[in-house]
């Protein structure tokens, strides 16, 4: 005989349960019986799904990109332009998002005990995307788009570190600057093309380059 079928109702408050908790304490307050009371569920319910907190933190992580991408799951073929609209779209809304800031922070976070939970987010998430967007790099630098010196994944590794640096150091000052801004100034600063709020320019103006440090030429640097 058969069980009940498992409620994507429940799956979804569990896994959300469980990624607010990890937000706000990291993996040690996701424990078991918080999901569940958060969830308004049983343990039960957890262990028929998840045996460890890992392997739910991990499954909500991917739960959540896939919420976050509904509709963008051919974001890869789009043209570049498109795709940097996006990027700059969903990263200026991360700057502003408290929840965001925190999840990040406890991911960075994150030790030896907690190499299920690292190894879901970065084997089974960022690599492919980061490959695919490296990809759309070297196309854009064979079209003559990009500088083709620069190396895809360091320009990645640029990009990821001033977004990252931003949300974790600056928490809720980051918003004084325009976050959108912010972004696309970042985005030229590693040798994409120049846009201004979505649309490709000659360049950023001064009053848009707030949002990133400068060294005494006035060209962007990622320093910190």
């Amino acid at each position: 005989m058969t069980g009940r079928p498992r409620s994507a109702e429940v799956d979804r408050r569990l896994q959300r349960s469980a990624l607010e908790l990890f937000a706000e304490g990291g993996r040690a307050a996701a424990s078991f019986d918080q999901v569940a009371r958060r969830a308004g569920a049983s343990r039960t319910a957890i262990y028929r799904r998840w045996s460890t907190r890992d392997e739910l933190i991990a499954s909500a992580l991917r739960a959540l990109r896939s919420e976050s991408e509904a509709g963008l799951e051919d974001w890869a073929e789009r043209p570049l332009e498109e795709i940097l609209d996006l990027f700059v779209e969903r990263a200026a809304a991360a700057l502003d998002d408290e929840f965001a800031r925190n999840l990040l922070r406890q991911l960075v976070a994150l030790g030896p005990e907690g190499a299920t939970i690292t190894q879901a987010y970065l084997v089974g998430m960022f690599v492919p995307r980061r490959e695919e967007f490296s990809a759309k790099i070297r196309g854009a630098q064979d079209d003559g788009h990009i500088d083709p010196g620069l190396d895809p994944d360091l320009m990645q590794d640029l990009l990821a570190g001033a977004l990252i640096q931003r949300l974790l150091l600056w928490g809720e000052y980051a918003t004084e600057t325009d976050p959108r801004a912010y972004v696309s100034a970042v985005l030229e600063a590693v040798g994409f093309p120049a846009r201004v709020d979505g649309e490709r320019s000659t360049g950023i103006p001064t009053s848009l380059r707030a949002g990133v440090p400068h060294d005494s030429r006035g060209h962007g640097s990622l320093e910190t």
